[in-house]
């Protein structure tokens, strides 16, 4: 009996050496993450964790500190984040992933009839979200609130704010800020990042091989299907 008894601590045992638990963090944003049951990367970590078995525990924070959360050791992974093409990756504090998992839109923002463009960014006042600063090549402030700035680009108050249009547009709409004028600035292939200097090499193979799966079988493209679209110019 005590044979049996020590034949099981050890499997037990064994078992939970070799178990995985992974820790996410999302950016909540509109669409994307609202809270730790409603959105479209919500969704896409629960169909990785029941495709893989793997136990991923989730949380939901401000863009810069869910980013940041990969960046100190306290998450595995993190989504979404843009992927710049050419970007000096030993200037960051984190490592893309393999696996590309959607594109997105990236919007210009500005009040109809101030005349901003593309072109004119260079000494306009603009504004875009915290986390994404060190990916503009011209001088830009960090925003930790995406309506409040929104509202500023319709008040006058700043020339432009420049973000995706998935998290941007619903609250343009929500405030009915019908004197915003979006012009399209980019898009950009967004990755999941991972720790840095080959640390999120396992969790990074994990991540590849699972979502694999999940296009394989077709669950892929029907959670981020809403999400993987072209630029729409509503407002015409």
């Amino acid at each position: 009996m005590k044979c049996l008894f020590l034949t099981i601590f050890i499997l037990t045992t064994a078992v939970s050496a070799y178990a995985q638990d992974y820790k996410a963090t999302l950016a909540k944003m509109p669409i994307y993450a609202e809270s730790a049951e409603k959105g479209v990367l919500v969704d896409l970590v629960k169909a990785i964790e029941s495709q893989s078995g793997e136990k991923i525990n989730l949380v939901i924070e401000p863009f810069a500190r869910s980013l940041h959360n990969v960046v100190s050791g306290k998450a595995d992974f993190h989504m979404p984040l843009i992927a710049i093409p050419g970007i000096d990756m030993t200037t960051l504090d984190y490592d893309y992933s393999t696996e590309t998992i959607f594109h997105v839109n990236f919007v210009l923002y500005t009040k109809k009839g101030s005349n901003i463009s593309i072109d004119k960014l260079q000494n306009s006042k603009v504004e875009t979200d915290i986390a994404h600063l060190p990916y503009f090549n011209f001088p830009i402030k960090g925003s930790s609130n995406l309506e409040l700035s929104l509202k500023k680009v319709s008040a006058g108050r700043i020339d432009a704010f420049i973000f995706a249009d998935f998290a941007s547009d619903p609250l343009v709409k929500k405030n009915n800020l019908t004197n915003i004028k979006r012009d399209l600035f980019k898009v950009y292939d967004v990755k999941i990042i991972i720790p840095k200097n080959g640390a999120g090499g396992k969790t990074d193979k994990f991540l590849s091989e699972t979502i694999s799966k999940l296009k394989a079988n077709g669950t892929y493209d029907k959670i981020m299907g809403p999400i993987e679209m072209p630029y729409d110019n509503w407002q015409l």
